[in-house]
């Protein structure tokens, strides 16, 4: 046997909803960030760094990261 659903009150409905809302935002940001970082390493290669300086120069502008 099946048991039925309650129906979802407003409540539960706004809250789904905002979820939603919010991943969606999370997504745009990170492929925001992801194209940024990508024309940040063709710009570094341009300049004749290397891939892999390019990358970690990139990494560190858009993602705030510092490296060891």
């Amino acid at each position: 046997m099946t048991k039925k659903k309650r129906p979802l009150t407003k409540l539960e409905k706004v809250e789904i909803k905002a979820k939603k809302i919010l991943a969606n935002e999370k997504k745009i940001i990170d492929d925001e960030k992801q194209k940024r970082f990508q024309q940040c390493v063709e710009v570094k290669l341009l300049k004749g760094h290397s891939q892999e300086l390019a990358e970690k120069m990139a990494r560190e502008i858009i993602y705030n990261t510092h490296e060891v």
